[in-house]
């Protein structure tokens, strides 16, 4: 007896086509990012979009990492730049003492080698009941946008 495997299809996202699905996904779920820039090489600032959300609410948070995945699509896999996954890892790593050294002792690490694809956090790591931790969180990000 023979068996068939069916064929499968990958489609591939242009980047500004895989930024808008992302915006959508996000906008289906409730959660308003401003238009996502992109710089003078066509690489989105998706630091800069998300000025409005708020990374102490859970639903925020996990609406950003069920639509996480349409950027990977859309070729924003960091896997191909190391030099670029070591400059994020390193941010996030930032990210995260900085939001401890104002309060949130328990705030996570972020994923080891973190590679652009789903989110940065494991989200049932993520202290959302900590006293201080939209403060903390509006203050880093500040900071990590500063940079």
């Amino acid at each position: 007896m023979a068996t068939t495997i069916p064929a499968t299809t990958t489609t591939t996202l242009s980047v500004v086509e895989a930024v808008r699905a992302f915006q959508d996904c996000l906008a289906d779920r409730g959660v308003s990012v401003v238009e996502v820039p992109f710089d003078s090489e066509g690489r989105p600032r998706l630091e800069l979009a998300f000025s409005r959300v708020d990374f102490a609410d859970r639903g925020s948070v996990v609406a950003l990492s069920e639509c996480a995945g349409l950027l990977s699509d859309g070729a924003l896999d960091l896997s191909v730049w190391p030099n670029l996954r070591e400059m994020v890892q390193a941010s996030l790593e930032a990210f995260s003492e900085c939001v401890r050294s104002h309060g949130v002792l328990t705030f996570p690490d972020p994923v080891r080698l973190f590679s652009g694809v789903g989110g940065p956090y494991p989200l049932e790591e993520i202290p959302y009941d900590a006293p201080g931790l939209g403060a903390a969180i509006e203050v880093c990000a500040e900071r990590l946008v500063e940079g």
